[in-house]
């Protein structure tokens, strides 16, 4: 009964929106918090430049941004706005393609699952305006108050994490298993899950998924 389905697979950054979310996340809960800029620049900049040599894992360069820029705040608080995050990105900032894409993978009755490194407040707010059910990103900590922690819950949804990740969705969602996969991406480190689908389309490439599409045998989308 599934063989005209397809369970369609959306990385989030850079490959549905235009540019990073956790960035733009972060700088709207300080932008009216002058005195908070620079330290939170300097913060971030310099986590990203270790995490570039090696010297740090990827995630830390969301914690330090996370230290500046949601300290102490609430849980409820923090999915207000990541709610209002998602009114804005959602659909003027996504890519028109990649809507597109998505909306007639909806409008003809294929399940549709976002996977993404971003954290699970912003990729559930993003695809609950979609109208996806289906979603999987890194999760974030609580205390028993509500409060936000400065670690994640979860490992970063992140490379080899977003095949655990799927691999665990399915064993979930019995009903998705038999049906062929087609995951659009625009990063190399999303190979591993792309591998494992029947069909695979990068997206704006970078330049070491664009080798691999060659390799592999990828069509290249532009969604603009």
């Amino acid at each position: 009964m599934h063989s005209n389905k397809k369970l369609a697979i959306f990385d989030l950054d850079y490959t549905l929106t235009r540019q990073g979310t956790w960035g733009r996340f972060s700088w709207q809960l300080i932008q009216f918090r002058p005195h908070i800029w620079i330290p939170f620049l300097v913060s971030a900049l310099w986590a990203q430049y270790r995490y570039k040599k090696g010297r740090i894992p990827r995630v830390d360069v969301k914690r330090a941004m996370m230290r500046w820029s949601m300290k102490g705040r609430t849980k409820t608080v923090l999915e207000a706005a990541a709610q209002k995050f998602a009114d804005t990105e959602v659909p003027k900032k996504l890519r028109p393609g990649g809507l597109e894409t998505l909306r007639e993978y909806q409008n003809n009755g294929h399940p549709v699952v976002i996977i993404s490194a971003a954290v699970d407040i912003l990729v559930i707010a993003i695809a609950k305006k979609l109208g996806v059910t289906h979603y999987m990103g890194t999760e974030m900590a609580w205390d028993d108050a509500g409060t936000v922690l400065m670690h994640f819950s979860s490992p970063n949804c992140y490379g080899e994490e977003k095949l655990v990740r799927f691999d665990a969705f399915l064993k979930q969602n019995p009903e998705f298993s038999g049906l062929p996969r087609i995951m659009y991406s625009d990063s190399h480190s999303d190979i591993f899950l792309m591998r494992e689908c029947e069909e695979a389309v990068a997206v704006h490439p970078s330049k070491k998924l664009k080798k691999l599409a060659t390799e592999y045998g990828f069509p290249i989308a532009n969604w603009n």
